[in-house]
């Protein structure tokens, strides 16, 4: 019996130790600069998608779809959801059209990267 509760009274104590770590993981939704990226990413790809023919947004917008279930996959639900909001205020918000062609550019760059588009 006094086994079982130094083994409970230890268990908790790893748990708060483990709990309580500060340490922020890269890559993740509680990293901020790795957030600020992905928000980027869907601004550009929102932007491919304003500044593409209204014959060819489809295609765009299957790519930035694609683009969201890879996110997803990887680095969770938030982050897809974060690169997927970021999207739609790329393609609603008002923007310099002068950029389109390095939007575009990136976009299908992104494409090839991580889908081998």
């Amino acid at each position: 019996m006094r086994i079982l509760l130094t083994a409970c009274i230890l268990s908790v104590v790893g748990l708060a130790a483990a709990l309580a770590d500060d340490s922020q993981k890269k890559g993740s939704d509680a990293d901020d600069a790795f957030m600020t990226g992905i928000r980027k990413l869907g601004v550009m790809s929102g932007q491919a998608y304003a500044c593409t023919k209204e014959g060819d947004q489809q295609k765009i917008g299957q790519g930035a779809i694609d683009l969201a279930t890879q996110v997803s996959l990887h680095f969770g639900l938030q982050a897809a959801f974060v690169y997927s909001a970021s999207f739609g205020y790329g393609t609603g918000h008002d923007f310099d059209h002068a950029t389109c062609s390095q939007a575009i550019d990136d976009f299908k760059a992104l494409q090839a990267k991580y889908l081998g588009r």
